[in-house]
Formats: structure tokens, C-alpha cells, sequence
């Protein structure tokens, strides 16, 4: 394979695919795309979407999550034939289910179902999503569910991103999938509370930040920013969103930026920008690196958050001067790519303790899987096969995941609580996570308006 080859089939290569490449699941490059070929999903569709904005916005993000890795289809059936509640710029929600990727349509085989709202024909390997207030996730079709008409924005984003992950795990024929509750408050996190228990919510969501810089355009920066443009925004001409990257968009960026539609091409911030502009949201584009000379101005959105997966970036998130910093980071292998950790600073531990210097400079090892013996039979070099082997495992339920959390420590603020130091948790895993909450108290008014409701 000639290096111009490879260069190309890298920045195309779904960042799932890489998944059964590494753990040694698929013989080449190929084989792990066909297996993602072979995935399809199908939406069942309640007939709650007519009057329920979350239920509509469940319903988009559930299949624009899926489209990504789910290549064999995502297929619905129902209500959807309803007026366009949800903010994305398309009059039916027939319309903006198409511009996601899905379909109307019956399942394609024996395919995992969601179910959004209320399904009378339940059937096998299906998981209902369900969302209240700031909590949201999924049961098992047929359980007791919270008190949907009560749902918010953000409990829909991350019930549907939830689900998307469970629908993975069926596909990967996991042990005990689709036959459990899982699920996450925004408001606690730590999971004192049951997630479905009342005691884990919070207050009527009044607030929203109007005000904020995004670093980072990518799998984490979108996510963040699509749980945001979600949100029902009284004025969204009064939102400003400064838009910082310097990465164009490749093929492979689809694969997990949910943003990101398959024909994009040119630079991120520019794309992004014209997805939010259409939304009505007022956005500053920045093209230049995020280093030791970048200062906040007083003009400035007085809260940074930050998707990068670039540790000497991050190692400087406080240099600038932002009063406050909502950071998060993903992992990259066949073992973490599920697990997020969320940081917020000031903290007592800074940025640059957390990502040293001498830590930046690890070498990606190359697995000796017969995907990579294949690729190596082929011609690819060393040097390529190293490159490929750094290359991240991506799922877009988990950046979307984190982008709701990283939400939340705004909302939280908003609304009169402290924000965490740490969150610290594997969706693989939902019950294990840990938080540390923030033991530097943060009185800030980072721009607000009330919530249109």
C-alpha cells in the first residue's frame, strides 16, 4: 500500500471499525467495516413525539448517534409524521430524521429496537429510553418509567446517548444487555441517589448559559455543543459561541463528531459554525493555537470549555485567565474508550500538574493482531502502523455522554450548586464512577438567560 494510500484510508476509517482491528476480532481494515456494515438498528416511535419537544430531541440524537456506527441502517417506525418541535432546522421530524441518516422502516432483521415514548408491540432486544428533569436513561421495554412529560433537553440528549451505547453493547452480544436499567443524574452525579429515584433530581431547569468558548471541535467539542443547541433558548441571536480549532474536517471526523455530517469537508470551525448560525446562534470563529501566548480579554465568554485531546493544550487550560474551566477527555483504547473523565478548574490540583510535560510524548505500540499483520503484508510501514495503532478507538455515545456532563457543571452553577473537581466514570461500568466535588467555592455569573418554557 503506497503511503498516499494509507494516508487516505486513515483519515477515513471509521474510529469503531478500529475497535475489532485492535482486539484482533477482524482479519484487516476491511473486515472490521464490514462488521459495522452488518449493524442496523430500529427506533420504534411513540405517539408522544406530536407534543413532547424531549421526545422529539430523544428521537434525533438517538438516531444521529446511530447512523455513525450502526452502517447498515437505522430504521424507524411510528409517529413521524410530526410537526418539527425539537430546534433543529427542518419542518417535520421525518425531515431532520433523514438529514441524520435514519429511515422510515421496519426492522432490518433480528435488530436491536429503542423505544422513545410509548410502544404498544414491544418486542425482543428492546430497551426503552426514558428521561425526567435532569435525569435520563434506559430500562428494559415493558418497565416502569420516570415521568417523561417532564422531560427536559439534557435528560433527553443523555437518555438517548445511553441508549445508543446500549444498542452497541446488544450488537456486541454483551452479557446482561438490554435487560438492564441504566442511567445517570446530571444534577448528582455520584450516584448517592438510584438515578431513578426522585432524590437524584434537581431543580426546574430556568437557566441557560448564553455566553461561553469552545476549544476543540471535535468528537467532545461537538457533543458538547449539540446538548447545548438543544436547549430551549428564549433568544438564541443572544448566544454567543467562540469557536476555536485549527483541525480540518476528514472523512473519519463523522465516524464520532455529531455535528459533522458525511459530506462535510474544509475546516471545523467553519462547518460548525454554519450548523449553529442555522440554529439562530450568534458564533466568533478562532483559527490559531491554543498555547502559553493566548490571553482571555475582558470581552471575553468568562467560562472555557475544553474537548482537546492534546495534553500540552491542556496543561495550559489555565494560563489564559478563564474563571472558569470545564474540561473533559475520553479514552482511546480497546479497554478505556468507554470511560470519561470530567475535570473543572480552579481546583487544588492545576491543569499543568495534571498534564506534566514529560507525560506527552508516549509512543504508541503496535498490536500484533492479524489486522496489522495484514496491513504490514500489504506495505505499510512501521511508521504507518504506528500511526494507526495512536489512532483513537471512538464511540459517539461517549463523547456524547460527556458533553451532557460537561453541560451539567454549567447548568449546576446556574441554578445555585457547586460544580465537581472530578467526574470519573466507564459506561461499561456505570455503577463504579466516582466524583469529587470541587472544594474551591466559585461565585460566578457566567451570562445566563431563562429557559423558553
Amino acid at each position: 500500500m503506497k503511503e498516499a494510500d494509507f494516508a487516505a484510508f486513515l483519515d477515513g476509517f471509521n474510529r469503531l471499525a478500529k475497535l475489532d482491528l485492535d482486539l484482533g476480532e477482524a482479519s484487516d481494515p476491511e473486515a472490521a467495516m464490514a462488521r459495522l456494515k452488518g449493524y442496523a438498528a430500529h427506533i420504534r416511535v411513540g405517539a408522544e413525539v406530536a407534543g413532547s419537544t424531549a421526545h422529539q430531541i430523544a428521537v434525533l440524537t438517538l438516531v444521529n448517534i446511530l447512523s455513525r456506527f450502526a452502517l447498515g441502517g437505522v430504521t424507524l417506525s411510528g409517529m413521524l409524521d410530526a410537526p418539527m418541535l425539537a430546534p433543529w432546522p427542518s419542518r417535520t421530524l421525518m425531515a431532520a430524521v433523514e438529514t441524520l441518516g435514519g429511515a422510515a422502516g421496519e426492522p432490518a432483521g433480528d435488530c436491536p429496537t429503542a423505544v422513545v415514548g410509548t410502544a404498544d408491540d414491544v418486542v425482543d432486544r428492546a430497551i426503552q429510553l426514558t428521561f425526567e428533569g435532569w435525569r435520563g436513561g434506559i430500562v428494559p421495554a415493558g418497565a416502569s418509567r420516570l415521568d417523561e412529560a417532564k422531560g427536559t433537553a439534557v435528560s433527553a440528549v443523555l437518555a438517548a446517548a445511553i441508549g445508543a451505547a446500549e444498542i452497541f453493547a446488544i450488537l456486541r452480544e454483551e452479557v446482561a444487555s438490554g435487560r438492564r436499567p441504566r442511567g445517570l443524574s446530571i444534577w448528582r452525579p455520584d450516584g448517592d441517589q438510584d438515578w431513578l429515584s426522585p432524590a437524584s433530581d434537581g431543580p426546574p431547569l430556568l437557566f441557560l448559559p448564553n455566553r461561553l468558548w469552545i476549544l476543540g471541535l471535535g468528537h467532545l467539542g461537538q457533543a458538547f455543543l449539540w446538548s447545548l443547541a438543544m436547549c430551549p433558548f428564549a433568544d438564541r441571536a443572544e448566544v454567543s459561541l467562540v469557536l476555536q480549532d485549527m483541525d480540518d474536517i476528514t472523512k473519519s471526523t463523522a465516524s464520532t463528531s455529531i455535528l459533522t455530517m458525511k459530506a462535510a469537508r474544509g475546516r471545523k470551525t467553519r462547518d460548525v459554525a454554519r450548523t449553529l448560525e442555522a440554529m439562530g446562534f450568534s458564533t466568533v470563529i478562532i483559527e490559531r493555537p491554543f498555547d502559553d501566548q493566548f490571553k482571555r480579554r475582558p470581552e471575553d465568554p468568562l467560562v472555557l470549555i475544553c474537548g482537546v485531546d492534546n495534553a500540552h493544550a491542556r496543561s495550559q487550560l489555565e494560563a489564559p485567565g478563564f474563571p472558569l474551566i470545564v474540561e473533559a477527555g475520553i479514552g482511546r483504547s480497546t479497554q478505556d474508550f468507554q470511560a470519561i473523565r470530567l475535570h473543572t478548574f480552579p481546583s487544588r490540583r492545576k491543569a499543568a500538574e495534571l498534564w506534566r510535560t514529560e507525560m506527552t510524548d508516549a509512543t504508541a505500540v503496535v498490536a500484533e493482531t492479524r489486522g496489522y499483520q495484514r496491513l504490514r503484508e500489504r506495505g505499510v510501514d512501521e511508521c504507518g502502523l504506528a500511526r494507526l495503532a495512536g489512532t483513537a478507538v471512538g464511540a459517539p455515545f461517549v463523547g456524547t455522554v460527556a458533553g451532557v456532563l460537561m453541560l451539567g457543571q454549567i447548568l449546576r452553577l446556574l441554578h445555585g450548586d457547586q460544580v465537581d473537581a472530578v467526574i470519573d466514570l466507564d459506561l461499561r461500568a456505570l455503577d463504579a464512577r466516582r466524583v469529587v466535588p470541587n472544594a474551591n467555592p466559585l461565585a460566578l455569573n457566567p451570562g445566563f438567560q431563562i429557559c423558553d418554557v
